[in-house]
């Protein structure tokens, strides 16, 4: 019998399925994620998930996979959606505490595991979080508002002109007489 599913679980135990070495692949839809839904342009749309679950040589259980989604972001400068592609790999070591999190190994990053079972789609929303950006532009020349951001170059010169902190710059030079 193969430990490969096709199909992604509700909860899941993360050391019962590290143990078993369960390897998952999935689809899960945008708009199951309540915390990342109100930060997208719309919620259509999915992620594809590929999980194993195993434990190494050191003992860690472990979490290892990736997540591809094409999420839609709202610009912070024209407000149109904007695409956002995430290929993000997975390397996750279960643990209870953050003390057992600072002995972790080198390689994974530390999931604090504080009751079982755990939601998976939270696991896989709290990764797609992680990799938004703060503040989501277009390329400027991309950009539907590009013709009401001027150029860097042309804002240097404009700060050098009329600067009314000019005064208190020439009253903090030292007087020489």
């Amino acid at each position: 019998m193969s430990n490969r599913q096709d199909r992604l679980p509700v909860q899941v135990d993360p050391y019962r399925l590290a143990e078993q070495g369960r390897e998952y692949d999935g689809v899960l839809a945008l708009r199951q994620m309540k915390r990342l839904s109100p930060l997208l342009a719309t919620d259509e749309g999915e992620a594809t998930v590929s999980l194993r679950f195993g434990v190494d040589e050191m003992g860690v259980h472990f979490l290892q996979g990736s997540i591809h989604a094409n999420l839609q972001l709202p610009c912070q400068r024209c407000l149109e959606p904007m695409a956002w592609p995430v290929d993000t790999d997975l390397a996750l070591g279960f643990v209870d505490s953050t003390a057992e999190a600072d002995r972790l190994p080198g390689g994974y990053e530390p999931y604090i595991v504080e009751s079982v079972p755990l939601v998976l789609v939270d696991m896989i929303e709290d990764e797609l979080l992680l990799s938004l950006p703060q503040i989501p532009l277009h390329d400027l020349e991309n950009c539907p508002a590009q013709e009401y951001v001027e150029p860097q170059d042309e804002q240097q010169d404009k700060a050098g002109q009329d600067n009314p902190f000019q005064v208190l710059a020439d009253l903090k030079t030292p007087d020489k007489s």
